[in-house]
């Protein structure tokens, strides 16, 4: 069987290799392979595109990333789960009673892990646009027994208005913020109105690593970008959508213009950043932050109010309490 495979695909690794110098030369291979494939347009990535592909989309993940994916999101829960207990005052994880939104959930993975890692106490919203990774998501939440602490509905990341404000502990996106159109800060600003002052936001997405990572990275981005939308392609039966996937990274900004963009947001508000992780040789990289939003404004003063004397003023206006930097001590996780 492995033999199989590999006489299957290495002649499609081949012949991704020797088309990979430029995208009318990618375009060239798919149509080869696929018959005629129409460039996808750059707001392609919609909840009506992964309908296409929700049956097979976590097999092909699997596939592709080896299993890796796992431990990515793993690493985003663990990190997560470590800032709310110090925002919390090192609460025992037991006893924390924390809601959680995780957009883009898609089929529910990063859901499903959020329940797995997080307190029983913890209750999860997965928001997704496309109604058949929801379908399949709603399946797995059953299969699990976590009707109770998972909740999926439709919505779209641009538009989260019958959702009230300051009121998640965290946020999580796994590989959808790359889909979402611009401008990204609209989805972003929702996203940060949604959480508390001082919730934490956790993000994966993928990139085009740099030369900094070596031969591996140059390995990492020369699959993520060439393999991945051939092989996805034949798996799925939906070449078009994984084009769009090589497209998306291909135009997603760089990892630290990403990360600039979060933290100076203007919500009102922004995300204070950790500095970036690397994983996977640095094809994948996670982000994680804590929004920040402005103290509540002091009431507006009376006629009355403004004659007395500063010593029969009243001292009771509340601020919000100036929180401490997140520590982080981070390098490249690959």
């Amino acid at each position: 069987m492995l033999c199989l495979s590999l006489s299957l695909i290495l002649p499609i690794l081949v012949a991704v290799f020797l088309a990979s110098n430029n995208q009318n030369n990618r375009l060239n291979l798919m149509n080869l392979v696929f018959g005629s494939v129409e460039t996808p347009p750059p707001d392609f990535g919609s909840g009506q595109m992964f309908d296409q592909i929700a049956g097979r989309y976590d097999m092909i993940n699997r596939v592709l990333a080896l299993r890796m994916d796992i431990s990515w999101r793993q690493e985003m829960t663990g990190r997560i789960q470590e800032l709310l207990r110090e925002r919390d005052d090192n609460t025992p994880s037991s006893t924390s009673s924390w809601k959680v939104l995780d957009m883009a959930t898609g089929t529910a993975d990063v859901a499903l892990q959020l329940a797995q890692d997080l307190p029983p106490s913890t209750t999860i919203l997965g928001l997704d646009p496309s109604n058949n990774m929801l379908a399949v998501g709603r399946q797995k939440v059953s299969a699990a027994g976590l009707e109770s602490r998972i909740t999926l509905q439709e919505a779209d990341a641009r538009d989260l208005s019958n959702y009230s404000s300051d009121t998640y502990d965290a946020a999580t996106m796994s590989f959808g913020i790359r889909n979402v159109p611009d401008p990204r800060q609209i989805a972003l600003c929702e996203i940060h109105r949604l959480l508390k002052p001082g919730g934490i936001l956790g993000i994966l997405e993928f990139s085009k690593p740099d030369d900094s990572h070596g031969i591996l990275g140059v390995l990492a981005r020369w699959f993520i970008v060439h393999v991945v939308p051939v092989v996805g392609g034949l798996l799925s039966g939906a070449p078009r959508e994984y084009l769009h996937l090589q497209n998306s990274i291909q135009d997603f900004p760089a990892p630290e213009e990403f990360r600039k963009l979060l933290q100076e947001l203007q919500c009102p508000g922004y995300f204070d950043m950790e500095p970036v992780r690397h994983l996977n040789f640095g094809s994948v990289q996670l982000y994680i932050g804590r929004a920040v939003k402005p103290a509540a404004a002091a009431p507006v003063k009376t006629t009355n109010e403004e004659e007395k004397q500063p010593d029969d003023r009243q001292q009771d206006v509340k601020k919000d309490p100036v929180l401490p930097p997140i520590k982080s001590s981070v390098g490249d996780e690959s």
